[in-house]
């Protein structure tokens, strides 16, 4: 069987060596950001847009796609036994020719790289970016019978999808591994501008552990289009203060040790508006920590939100709720995101279920929920059942992120359970 272009697949380059190329080409894009840019966007933002800047999309045949032409052609067939040849020149013979067109989907580029596989027959196609198709001609003469073109055609599409899997295998490792490439580039980076007194990238906000408190661990209870880069602020990039990740997650904790205790004992905190349980986690907070000038690091503001603030801004903000529904989560995160908040501001979203049976399906609400609001940037992983963690832009400025860390406590009594009681 013969095919009627010499057009190899897989055999102009390494895929190998391209992909060190790329890794050093995402590293080097650190250093090439603009400086201000650079400091004002989120190390995880920075992160997700080179890593998909590059990123590079794996082949995937369409083959149930797959079309096919056919035309009368003249064969070569020079020097066969099968059929009487001239002493001299070339001769050729009537035959037919088969044409599939099979559209695909990834990089084009990989159509000429090598994977780490070798086979003995070089793979020959002709590639259209136009139409993103795979064009495997095949011809023989007339009298060929149409078995040999379908096993011809099928043995052609095996070695090839042979090949896109061993380079799917090559990619896969490199995607993997990217972030960490791009996130210890940031860090070095970072260090550097720290290094020369230019970056102070979190103000740790005063806030320590009252002496004589107790340590404690609450009991377990059984997350491809680079996005542009935020454009920084006309003035430039300013330092801003923050609680660094460390304490934020003490804070953390010490809400889930409170939600932990209302669930524990619901007959005790059910009869409790918002106000009342959000003074109640106030209390637990004010508990192991004290601030700068007063006994109070965490102060009330409305009904239901508490804060950290420095400069009169806030640094992290709290936010409890009752339950009532997709519309109330909602109408709660834009609060959060409505807040005048520095570059760098955490947040906790705790909700408190005191009237709906149907617990996991709450849970799921805010899963779903929440992912689809116009803010969003993306989901990160908490480890633990009934929390998410999500990071949004902030409603003031789009170069600032806002990181909502959401609980669901239940406190739902059946009502003969709460009729007992009484």
């Amino acid at each position: 069987m013969r095919q009627t272009n010499r057009n190899y697949l897989f055999h102009d380059g390494d895929l190998s060596s391209t992909l060190d190329d790329a890794r050093a080409a995402a590293t080097e894009a650190v250093s090439l950001l603009p400086r201000d840019q650079f400091l004002s966007t989120s190390i995880d933002t920075l992160v997700e847009h080179l890593t998909a800047q590059h990123h590079i999309e794996p082949l995937q045949l369409l083959e149930e796609h797959t079309t096919m032409d056919q035309q009368e052609a003249r064969v070569d067939v020079t020097g066969r036994f099968d059929y009487a040849t001239r002493d001299s020149g070339r001769t050729f013979a009537a035959g037919h020719e088969l044409t599939f067109y099979i559209p695909y989907t990834g990089d084009v580029r990989l159509w000429h790289l090598k994977a780490n596989m070798f086979f003995s027959v070089v793979s020959v196609g002709t590639i259209d970016p136009r139409s993103s198709s795979l064009i495997i001609q095949l011809a023989n003469t007339s009298n060929t019978d149409a078995a040999r073109y379908k096993q011809a055609f099928d043995s052609e599409i095996t070695r090839i999808r042979q090949i896109i899997q061993a380079q799917g295998g090559m990619l896969s490792a490199y995607h993997n591994e990217l972030p960490t490439l791009v996130r210890g580039a940031i860090d070095r980076r970072r260090a550097e501008l720290e290094k020369l007194n230019v970056l102070a990238s979190v103000f740790n906000i005063p806030m320590v552990k009252k002496s004589g408190m107790p340590e404690f661990r609450p009991i377990e209870v059984a997350r491809r289009i680079a996005r542009p880069l935020p454009r920084p602020a006309a003035t430039g990039f300013k330092p801003e203060p923050a609680i660094n990740t460390e304490m934020f997650e003490d804070v953390l904790s010490i809400i889930r040790h409170a939600g932990a205790s209302f669930e524990g004992a619901p007959q005790t905190y059910k009869s409790l508006g918002e106000e009342g349980l959000r003074d109640n986690v106030l209390s637990h907070l004010n508990a192991l920590f004290e601030g700068r000038a007063t006994g109070e690091t965490f102060r009330k503001y409305g009904k239901t939100d508490i804060r950290i603030e420095e400069e009169s801004r806030a640094a992290f903000v709290g936010e409890c709720k009752l339950w009532g529904g997709e519309k109330i989560l909602l109408e709660a995160l834009n609060q959060l995101l409505d807040y005048v908040t520095w570059r760098d501001c955490k947040s906790a979203l705790v909700i408190f279920n005191k009237d709906v049976a149907g617990f996991s399906e709450i849970q799921g609400t805010v899963a779903r929920a929440l992912p689809t609001h116009p803010n969003f940037l993306r989901a990160k992983e908490t480890g633990r059942i009934g929390e998410w963690r999500y990071v949004f832009k902030s409603a003031e400025d789009p170069v600032r992120e806002v990181t909502v860390h959401v609980f669901m406590f239940n406190l739902y009594l059946k009502p003969e359970r709460s009729a007992k009681k009484r």
